[in-house]
């Protein structure tokens, strides 16, 4: 595992997802929880929907502790779709996993040109809270939550010069306004476990 060092003296530019200067994640800490229910029985009792679960996939490639897998994630990814019964142009904004290691942003990038060229904003939000490990998924998808609920997108922190092997994914270069009506929140785990959770604004389940 790679962590970032050249920073200590300006942490406040580090981690760097997607940036050519990157050089590895910031451990950080924190937790969450999401409320899922059933659909009918949320709408049922006049629940504030934020969104609805409509895909997801989980599987594992092992071969290596840390190093991601580009046909691991490119088939998580694809299966996500599949089980959500959508197209790739129907994804609006992906949150990914972007840790600021230099080959794990390229890897995740090369399977998201692989599955949805440059359709999407994309974000790494890690550049926001470090590398919280075991909670990153839930933290991530109550930002993306958040995000979706006041209509906007916010950009990856320190993204100041894209790394050529990062550049083609539609990177979010600002504060934007926006309508999300789908979103995908990528996590790949050490040991090869990779995830995607397709979701769907709640204003429109």
């Amino acid at each position: 595992m790679a962590c970032s060092v050249a920073y200590n003296d300006t942490p406040e530019c580090t981690p760097r997802p997607f940036d050519q200067k990157r050089d590895g994640l910031v451990v950080g800490e924190g937790g969450g929880a999401i409320l899922l229910e059933e659909y009918e029985a949320a709408k049922k009792r006049g629940a504030t929907i934020l969104a609805e679960v409509i895909g997801f996939s989980c599987n594992n490639n092992g071969g290596d502790l840390i190093l991601p897998n580009l046909q691991g994630i490119t088939s998580t990814l694809r299966l996500a779709l599949h089980d959500a019964a959508i197209d790739p142009a129907e994804v609006d904004y992906i949150c990914a996993h972007a840790t600021a290691t230099k080959m794990g942003d390229i890897i995740e990038s090369q399977a998201i040109e692989a599955v949805y060229g440059n359709g999407p904003y994309v974000t790494g939000l890690k550049s926001y809270t470090g590398h919280t490990m075991g909670t990153c998924g839930v933290i991530e998808l109550i930002m993306t939550l958040y995000m979706m609920e006041e209509g906007f997108l916010a950009p990856t922190l320190n993204l100041e010069e894209v790394d050529p092997r990062c550049g083609n994914m539609r990177h979010t270069p600002g504060l934007i306004a926006t309508k999300t009506h789908i979103a995908s929140v990528q996590n790949f785990a050490f040991g090869g476990v990779n995830t995607c959770l397709l979701i769907k604004n709640g204003r429109e389940a």
